[in-house]
């Protein structure tokens, strides 16, 4: 940009042209907006637009599907990517860097990253590989892989155990069984669907651990909750669960007599981050969001309207 020799400020024509760029950037952009799953979700004037916070090296991994806050290893996070990349969880810091102790990726011997969608810890400290995907609702063999949290200096690990899940009421394919949402709150393991139909999402609990059968999902409540759910995680306390979608992240308070989340209080706030499809909580009181790209975002829980 030219700028004046006075004050460095820039010239007439250099703001001109400056101006011409983000207008053309602005159309550019548009189109693949309007082209992605935000569509119609809320109105433009409620979007509110993130500012990253940092990256993860494409390297480590594409296309961003799960987020989880470490358990054993602080401000370390757990990440994945969906189906299309390797079978591999990666350990990175908050601004998006490879965790210290670590030489990279760590590989899950023995399965197939079929469409990983998301990631969770349990109260006994395994990382829950959810492989959920399900975009036709057609899929029979939906599976969580049960992982200890590898530890610094792992590259190559297997799971401690695999389950095979069904939806209970599931009766006829409907892309509205579908799920990128999966979270441990209770010792219990719960799952938030994402649809196409209409902007509600159900909440179903896993029923059974038997290793020689598939074990149902058995729904528990619903909510209209105004998009296309893509992520969830429980509070490091237990307390709260972040539910992520296109276009808004809620925090709502955990209900342990009815297993429910939607009881309670709640927080609220639209968001705008490129089509966000993971989210882990960073202690208990804000949210770190990460979109396909591999972007992150950061969330403070005070910064959230309260809903009820």
């Amino acid at each position: 940009m030219n700028l004046s020799a006075a004050g460095g400020r820039p010239t007439p024509a250099a703001a001109r042209r400056a101006a011409v760029l983000g207008r053309l950037s602005l159309a550019l952009a548009l189109p693949l907006l309007l082209a992605s799953p935000v569509l119609a979700q809320f109105p433009w004037q409620a979007f509110r637009f993130l500012k990253p916070a940092g990256k993860i090296d494409p390297a480590l991994v594409t296309e961003c599907s799960g987020l989880a806050q470490s358990l054993r290893y602080r401000g370390i996070f757990w990440a994945l990517g969906d189906s299309g990349n390797a079978s591999v969880v990666v350990p990175v810091t908050a601004d998006g860097r490879l965790a210290p102790g670590w030489s990279g990726p760590v590989r899950i011997e023995g399965v197939r990253n079929f469409d990983w969608e998301d990631l969770a810890l349990d109260g006994r400290g395994n990382l829950i590989i959810a492989d959920v995907g399900n975009n036709l609702g057609r899929r029979k063999q939906l599976m969580l892989h049960f992982v200890g949290e590898p530890r610094p200096g792992t590259t190559i690990i297997r799971p401690a155990r695999t389950l095979r899940v069904h939806y209970e009421d599931q009766r006829e394919a409907s892309p509205d069984y579908d799920c990128e949402a999966v979270f441990s709150a209770g010792d219990r393991i719960y799952f938030l669907t994402k649809h196409r139909s209409d902007k509600r999402t159900r909440l179903y609990r896993l029923e059974g651990a038997s290793p020689d059968k598939s074990n149902p999902l058995r729904l528990v409540d619903s909510f209209e909750i105004g998009g296309m759910v893509t992520a969830a995680d429980v509070s490091p306390d237990g307390k709260l669960v972040a539910v992520l979608t296109y276009t808004s992240l809620w925090v709502f308070e955990y209900d342990p007599a009815s297993g429910s989340i939607f009881r309670r209080g709640a927080r609220w706030t639209p968001v705008f981050a490129w089509q966000a499809e993971a989210a882990a909580f960073d202690g208990n009181d804000s949210v770190v969001i990460a979109n396909e790209g591999g972007q992150l975002y950061r969330v403070s829980l005070d910064s959230m309207e309260k809903v009820r």
